[in-house]
C-alpha cells in the first residue's frame, strides 16, 4: 500500500488486524475446565451408583452441571482483552468445584457406610482364657506352655480357636466335661496346687456370669482369640418399596464390634408396610422358651444369639409360622452412638425410676417425657427390675426407644444437621443382610414423599418359670412360656399388614 508520499509498507498483524483468541492457545485456562469436568464424572457417577435418587432429578442434575460447565468454557474462551468475562468464568469453576469435592464427599460417606451395614457374610466369635483376678496369670506370656481347661463341644469353630491359641502360646489341654464344670475347676475346688486357667467362648462366658454374678469380678480374662465364622445368607428379598416386608432385630448385649456373635438381649420383629408407610414392632421377650431350629431342644429364645443370627431368626420362623426377610443386628455402642448422632431423644415413662448404669453412673427418670442422650436412652431401655412388670415393661421402653429414633429420623432436620456422624455410625455399628441398593430403595422412596411412618406396637406375653435349658443343661434358669392366645394376636396383626 502507498501513502501520499509514494511509499510503499505492510500492515502490522499486531496493530491492524485482531487476532481471534481461543482458549486452546492458553493451557492455563484449561486448567479450571478439566478440573470441572472431572468432578463432574466423579460426582454423578457416585450419585448414580448410590441411587437414592429419582432417575428424573438425577437426569436435571446433569443438565445443570453440563451446562454450567459449558457457561464456563464460554467465558474462559473469550477475547484476551474481556478479562472480567474470564475473571468470571474461573471464579465460578471454583465455586462449582469446592461445592462438588463436598458433594462428592457426603456422597462417599453414604456409600461406604451403606457398604459397611451390607457386610453381613462375616461375623465372629471371641474366646476367652480365662484365670482368677487374684491369681499369678496377667497376660498371655504367663500361660506359655501352661495347661488349660476345655470343655466338651462338637464346634469346629472352638477347636480352631483351640489351634489358634496353642499356636499364639503353646499351651497344653485338658478336657473338664462341660463349660459350667469349667467355673468349678477355676473357682470352687479346693486344695488346688496352683492356678488354674480355663478356655471357653465369650458367649459361655457371660452365661456363666448371669448364673453366678461374682463370676466377673473375681476372674481376668488373660487372652482373646477372635475366630472368623461364615454367615450364610438367609435373607427372602422383596421388592422393598412395593411388597410388606418383615425385619428382625436382634439387639445383642456387648460393647464393641457388632460383628461379633452374642446372645440376642433385645428382640422384636419389624413389619414395614411401604405403600401405606405403616410399621409395627412385635416385641418377643428374651427369656421366651422356644424350641432351637437347628438343635430340635427348648431353650431361652435370648441363648439362641450365641449360635449366630441365622439361628435366632430360623427359631422365631419356625415358632411364628412367618417369613423373616432381613434382619438388622444392633449392641449397646450403636443404641448410644445413633441418640447421640440425632441430638438425642424424646421418650415418655409411665414411672419415675432412678438407677445406676455402666461406670456407676446415674440415671433418673421423671414419668411423663424425658430427653436422653445415648448412655441414658441404653439405660432407660435395658432397666427392669425397677418395674413390677419387669421385662414387660423393659419391652415397652424398648418400643419407646426405637419408636424415637425413627420418628426423629424420618421426620426432622438430624439426619440434615447429623448426616455424617449418623452415616458413620450406621455403617460401623449395625450389621443387616439387606443389599446397598434395598437400602438405597428406601432412601429414595423416603425423599419422593417426605412423608412421616405411621409406627404400631404390641408385644408377646407369657408367664415366668424355671426350666432346664439346652445351652445351660439341668440347671434350672428363669424361661418365659408364651401366652398362646398372645402369639396367636402377634401372628395376626403381622399377617394383617404382610397380607396388604
Amino acid at each position: 500500500m502507498e501513502n501520499k508520499e509514494g511509499k510503499t509498507y505492510r500492515r502490522s498483524k499486531k496493530n491492524g488486524r485482531s487476532k481471534k483468541h481461543s482458549i486452546f492457545s492458553s493451557p492455563l485456562l484449561l486448567i479450571p475446565v478439566i478440573l470441572l469436568l472431572v468432578f463432574d464424572i466423579a460426582f454423578m457417577s457416585l450419585l448414580m451408583s448410590l441411587s437414592v435418587l429419582p432417575t428424573i432429578y438425577n437426569i436435571i442434575i446433569l443438565i445443570v452441571l453440563l451446562g454450567l460447565t459449558a457457561l464456563v468454557f464460554k467465558l474462559l474462551s473469550c477475547r484476551k482483552e474481556v478479562t472480567k468475562q474470564r475473571k468470571v468464568g474461573v471464579g465460578i469453576s471454583i465455586f462449582l468445584i469446592l461445592l462438588l469435592g463436598v458433594g462428592i464427599f457426603y456422597l462417599f460417606t453414604t456409600y461406604s457406610a451403606f457398604g459397611r451395614m451390607s457386610d453381613a457374610d462375616k461375623q465372629y466369635e471371641d474366646f476367652y482364657v480365662v484365670a482368677l483376678k487374684d491369681g499369678s496369670y496377667r497376660n498371655v506370656k504367663d500361660i506359655e506352655g501352661e495347661t488349660v481347661h476345655t470343655h466338651q463341644s462338637s464346634s469346629s469353630v472352638y477347636d480352631k480357636a483351640q489351634k489358634m491359641l496353642k499356636e499364639e502360646a503353646d499351651v497344653e489341654y485338658e478336657e473338664s466335661g462341660g463349660y459350667m464344670q469349667m467355673r468349678s475347676v477355676l473357682i470352687d475346688e479346693e486344695d488346688k496346687e496352683h492356678d488354674e486357667l480355663i478356655f471357653l467362648s465369650s458367649s459361655n462366658y457371660d452365661m456363666i456370669c448371669e448364673y453366678d454374678e461374682e463370676f466377673e469380678n473375681r476372674t481376668r480374662i488373660v487372652y482373646t482369640v477372635s475366630v472368623e465364622i461364615g454367615n450364610r445368607d438367609i435373607a427372602k428379598r422383596v421388592g422393598i418399596t412395593e411388597e410388606p416386608f418383615n425385619v428382625y432385630i436382634s439387639g445383642i448385649d456387648t460393647y464393641g464390634g457388632i460383628e461379633k456373635v452374642s446372645r440376642s438381649d433385645v428382640n422384636m420383629i419389624m413389619t414395614v408396610d411401604p405403600v401405606d408407610k405403616k410399621i409395627l414392632l412385635t416385641s418377643i421377650p428374651r427369656d421366651t422358651y422356644v424350641t432351637l431350629h437347628t438343635y430340635g431342644e427348648l431353650d431361652k429364645l435370648t441363648h439362641s444369639g450365641i449360635y449366630g443370627i441365622n439361628e435366632t431368626i430360623s427359631t422365631v420362623e419356625d415358632w411364628l409360622n412367618i417369613d423373616i426377610n432381613y434382619y438388622v443386628r444392633v449392641n449397646f455402642t450403636s443404641v448410644e452412638d445413633i441418640v447421640d448422632a440425632i441430638g438425642g431423644i424424646d421418650v415418655t415413662s409411665e414411672y419415675a425410676f432412678e438407677i445406676h448404669g455402666r461406670q456407676n453412673r446415674g440415671y433418673s427418670f421423671v414419668e411423663g417425657e424425658n430427653h436422653l442422650d445415648g448412655a441414658s436412652a441404653l439405660a432407660f431401655a435395658r432397666e427392669r427390675k425397677s418395674f413390677e412388670e419387669g421385662d414387660q415393661e423393659r419391652i415397652k421402653n424398648q418400643q419407646r426407644v426405637l419408636s424415637a429414633i425413627l420418628n426423629k429420623i424420618t421426620s426432622s432436620s438430624a439426619i440434615l444437621t447429623g448426616y455424617t456422624q449418623i452415616l458413620n455410625t450406621v455403617g460401623d455399628e449395625i450389621q443387616t443382610n439387606m443389599e446397598r441398593r434395598d437400602i438405597s430403595s428406601l432412601v429414595r422412596m423416603q425423599l419422593e414423599d417426605l412423608g412421616g411412618w405411621s409406627i404400631e406396637s404390641i408385644s408377646i406375653e407369657g408367664e415366668g418359670t424355671n426350666a432346664s435349658t439346652y445351652s445351660m443343661g439341668a440347671r434350672q434358669l428363669y424361661v418365659v412360656i408364651p401366652d398362646e392366645s398372645s402369639v396367636k394376636a402377634a401372628q395376626d396383626a403381622i399377617e394383617a399388614i404382610m397380607d396388604m
